[in-house]
């Protein structure tokens, strides 16, 4: 890896360049509905509290079913 020159007068160019960028999300898991919420807390929650968690996590069928049901209940309708 080549060696990164310093600046001799103590400036931080990159504070030029970060300035104006818009600051970025941790992930895209809470978007997209309340199953992609649940599964993306569930995968933030696994990955900051157990070691050496890997993978992509994806949605199961219960979770689906789970989510029918309640869209159903809150729309008024049976399941």
């Amino acid at each position: 890896m080549a060696e990164r020159k310093r600046s001799n007068d103590g400036t931080r160019e990159t504070d030029q360049f970060i300035e104006d960028m818009p600051e970025t999300p941790d992930q895209q898991g809470r978007s997209g509905g309340q199953i992609a919420r649940d599964v993306g807390t569930a995968d933030s929650l696994a990955r900051a509290t157990e070691q050496g968690v890997k993978g992509v996590t994806r949605v199961t069928k219960s979770k689906q079913r789970e989510d029918n049901v309640s869209d159903s209940v809150t729309k008024g309708r049976d399941a």
